[in-house]
C-alpha cells in the first residue's frame, strides 16, 4: 500500500468507457482504522456528487481495546505488549475485510490501513505491523502524534458544515488529549493555531490516576488543580488570534468543539437525561449550553458516579449508547471536563464531533471544491424537482430583501441553508396520505429519507423538518406538535439562556423556518408538478417602518405588544408586507388555490402574534 501522500485514491471523473460496476469500484475506498478503542472496517464512496457526505456501503467494528490491553490494571499505568493471540486475531479479522473489499470490487490500491496512538506507543510495535503485512500484504500507516491530532481535525470538518467549526476545539483520546482553535475560510478551507498542546490525560490515562486516588478527597483536588494549571497553561501556547476573542466576546463566549469516545458518552448522557429530546440516536452535531455542560461534569467530579438511578421506578437506569466501560470512566472524565471549563475563556456552547480517522482520510483525497459543498444541500439533492432553482427564487421573492445591498435582513442560516434544501425536499413526500405528510416531513432529518447523512448539525436536522413540516400545513396530532415544540428547543437550549441576544436570534431562526415553510404550502400548490410558470404568481414583500407612537395606538393586532420585552424588541425592527400577486382567471389559480392564500394569511398573522418581526400578507390579482 502506498503512503497517505499519494494521490492514487481521489475524486473519480467519470469515464464513458467504463461500465457502471467499473465506475463504482474506481470510486470506493477501503479503511481500517486501528484504534485505541476498536478496529473499523469501512468501505466509502468518493464519487463527486456525493463525496462531501462520505456515505459508507459497508462498516464493521471488533472490539478490540489496544489501550485497554497495554495497560490492564484499572489503578496503574505500567504497560505491557499487545499479546500475540490478539495481534493474530487482528490479522484474521484484516484478511476477512480483505475477501470483504474484493467482494465490493475494491482496488487493492485504494484500501488504507492507519493506526493511531495506542499502535503507536505499543512497546512491540515492530512485531504487529510486521505480522499484519506478512499475513495481508499491507502496509499499515502509523501516524505520529501530529498526523493523528491533523487527521482528526479533518474528521471533524468532514462532519460538519462550515459555520459550525470555528471556536476552540478539544481532543480527547485514551491517553491523551489535545487542545487548539479552529477556522473554517469563507472559501471552505480551514486555519488552525500553529501550535497544537498535548497533554498527556486520556479518557484512560485519567480514569487510572482517579482510581488510583481512591477516595482521597485532598488528591483528587490536587489533581483538579494540576489539570486546570496544565489547561491553562496550553490555552496559553495556542495563542488564540485576537479576534476571535473580540467575536467571542460579542456572542458571549466561544464554541468548544469537542471529539473522543469519553466526551460523546458525556453528549449521550445528556441526551438521555432529557427525554423529551427529539434527536435521541445520533450524537453528531449535538450541541448543548455551556450551563448544562458544566452541570454533568460538575456532578460527575463530585458524585463519582453517572446519575443513573430511575426515581420513577426505583432501578437502575441504562443508558443508550453508554458501555458499561464508558459508565467507569465518565465520572473521571467528568474531573477532567470541570478543570477544562474552569481553565477556558469563557464558553457559550459545546458542539460534539463524531468524526474521526475514516472521514479526514476520506477529506484529504477530497478537492477544496468539494470541501467547499455544505453537507445537508448535497444529501438532499438527490430528491430535488427538475427546476429546483426556479422554486428557490420564487421562495426567496417572498422573503424580505434591502434593494441597495441585495443582502436579506433575517438570519443566514434560513436563506442560505434551509431553504435551498426546503426545496430540494419539497415533494419527497408527495405520495404519502394527506395526514401523514406534515408528520413524516417533520422527521425527514431524525429517521426519515436524509437522517443517515454525516455533517447535519441537530440544528440543522430540527429547522428542516420544520420547515418541511409546514410546507405541507404543519396540521399534526397533539403529540407531534409536542415533538415539534421539542425541535424548537433543539435551538433554543443550545444558547446561553443568560443571553438576551443569542436567544433572540434563536427565536428568529425559528420564526422565519416557519414563515419560508408557510410559503412554500402555497408555492406548491400553485406549482405542484417540479415546474415553475412564469408570470402566474409572484411575490413582492415591502418593509413598512411604523412610528413608534403609531404602533402603540395600533389596533390592528395590539396584544402582540403587550409582553414588554417584545414590545421592548421591536422598537427596532421593522414589519413587512408581503404582497401576493397572482392572475384573477389563469386556472392554475383557481378556488383550491385561492383557499390556500387566505390559510396562509392566517397562519402568517398567527406566527406574527408576540414575535419581534411581523408580516402582514395581502392579495393583489391582475388580468
Amino acid at each position: 500500500m502506498d503512503g497517505l501522500g499519494s494521490n492514487n485514491i481521489s475524486v473519480v471523473d467519470m469515464e464513458s468507457h467504463l461500465s457502471e460496476s467499473e465506475n463504482i469500484s474506481r470510486n470506493l475506498c477501503g479503511l481500517v482504522d486501528m484504534g485505541s478503542n476498536g478496529i473499523r472496517f469501512s468501505i466509502s464512496s468518493i464519487s463527486a456528487h456525493h463525496a462531501r457526505i462520505t456515505p459508507c456501503v459497508f462498516k464493521d467494528r471488533i472490539g478490540i481495546s489496544l489501550y485497554e490491553l497495554q495497560f490492564p490494571h484499572a489503578d496503574s499505568l505500567e504497560q505491557i505488549p499487545i499479546p500475540i493471540d490478539i495481534i493474530m486475531e487482528i490479522c484474521s479479522a484484516i484478511k476477512r475485510f480483505k475477501l470483504i473489499c474484493e467482494d465490493f470490487g475494491v482496488p487493492d490500491k485504494n484500501v488504507k490501513i492507519i493506526a493511531t496512538e495506542a499502535t503507536r506507543i505499543a512497546l512491540n510495535k515492530d512485531e504487529l505491523l510486521q505480522e499484519i503485512e506478512k499475513e495481508t500484504d499491507w502496509e499499515v500507516k502509523v501516524l505520529s502524534q501530529e498526523e493523528e491530532g491533523t487527521m482528526t481535525t479533518l474528521g471533524l470538518l468532514a462532519s460538519s458544515a462550515d459555520n459550525e467549526t470555528n471556536g476552540i476545539y478539544f481532543d480527547l483520546l485514551s491517553g491523551s488529549c489535545q487542545i487548539s482553535w479552529i477556522r473554517t475560510l469563507p472559501n471552505g478551507e480551514f486555519i488552525k493555531s500553529e501550535k497544537v498542546s498535548f497533554l498527556p490525560y486520556g479518557s484512560g490515562t485519567i480514569t487510572r490516576l482517579v482510581r488510583a486516588i481512591d477516595d482521597d478527597d485532598a488528591s483528587k483536588l490536587k489533581l483538579f488543580d494540576d489539570l486546570k494549571a496544565d489547561f491553562m497553561r496550553a490555552i496559553q501556547d495556542i495563542q488564540i488570534p485576537q479576534d476571535m476573542i473580540e467575536e467571542a466576546e460579542e456572542n458571549d463566549g466561544f464554541t468548544l468543539i469537542t471529539r473522543g469516545g469519553g466526551l460523546r458518552g458525556i453528549g449521550h448522557l445528556l441526551i438521555n437525561q432529557d427525554r423529551d429530546y427529539p434527536i435521541q440516536t445520533i450524537i453528531n452535531g449535538f450541541c448543548t449550553s455551556s450551563k448544562n455542560f458544566q452541570s454533568i461534569s460538575d456532578y460527575l467530579f463530585l458524585k463519582g458516579k453517572i446519575p443513573n438511578f430511575d426515581n420513577s421506578c426505583h432501578k437502575i437506569k441504562k443508558f443508550f449508547k453508554i458501555s458499561e466501560k464508558r459508565s467507569i470512566q465518565l465520572p473521571a472524565v467528568g474531573l477532567l471536563t470541570s478543570a477544562l471549563l474552569e481553565s477556558l475563556p469563557k464558553v457559550k456552547s459545546i458542539y460534539f464531533s463524531e468524526g474521526g480517522i475514516r472521514e479526514g482520510f476520506l477529506y484529504t483525497q477530497l478537492p477544496a471544491s468539494i470541501h467547499n459543498q455544505d453537507p445537508i444541500i448535497i444529501a438532499s439533492k438527490p430528491y430535488a424537482p427538475l427546476l429546483s432553482n426556479k422554486y428557490l427564487k420564487l421562495l426567496l421573492s417572498a422573503v424580505p430583501r434591502n434593494p441597495h445591498t441585495a443582502e436579506y435582513p433575517i438570519p443566514e442560516i434560513v436563506w442560505k441553508r434551509v431553504a435551498p434544501t426546503l426545496c430540494n425536499l419539497a415533494f419527497i413526500h408527495a405520495s404519502y396520505p394527506k395526514e401523514l405528510q406534515p408528520t413524516a416531513a417533520l422527521h425527514v432529518a431524525i429517521t426519515g429519507i436524509i437522517s443517515g447523512c454525516n455533517g447535519i448539525s441537530h440544528e440543522m436536522r430540527a429547522l428542516i423538518g420544520i420547515a418541511l413540516c409546514y410546507r405541507w400545513g404543519g396540521n399534526i396530532p397533539e403529540t407531534e406538535e409536542h415533538f415539534l415544540e421539542s425541535m424548537e428547543n433543539v435551538i433554543l437550549n443550545q444558547y446561553d439562556e443568560n443571553s438576551k441576544k443569542n436567544l433572540r436570534m434563536a427565536k428568529r431562526i425559528i420564526w422565519w423556518t416557519k414563515y419560508i415553510g408557510t410559503f412554500m404550502y402555497v408555492i406548491c400548490g400553485v406549482h405542484p408538478g417540479g415546474n415553475i410558470r412564469d408570470n402566474l404568481f409572484k411575490f413582492n414583500v415591502i418593509p413598512i417602518v411604523i412610528p413608534k407612537k403609531v404602533r402603540q395606538s395600533n389596533n390592528i393586532d395590539e396584544e402582540l405588544d403587550k409582553d414588554q420585552s417584545v414590545a421592548t424588541a421591536r422598537k427596532e425592527k421593522n414589519d413587512y408586507e408581503a404582497v401576493v400577486s397572482i392572475s384573477r382567471d389563469d386556472l392554475k389559480t383557481s378556488a383550491s388555490v385561492r383557499a390556500r392564500i387566505i390559510t396562509l394569511q392566517k397562519r402568517i398573522k398567527k406566527l406574527s402574534r408576540g414575535n419581534i418581526e411581523r408580516v402582514k400578507v395581502t392579495v393583489q390579482m391582475f388580468e
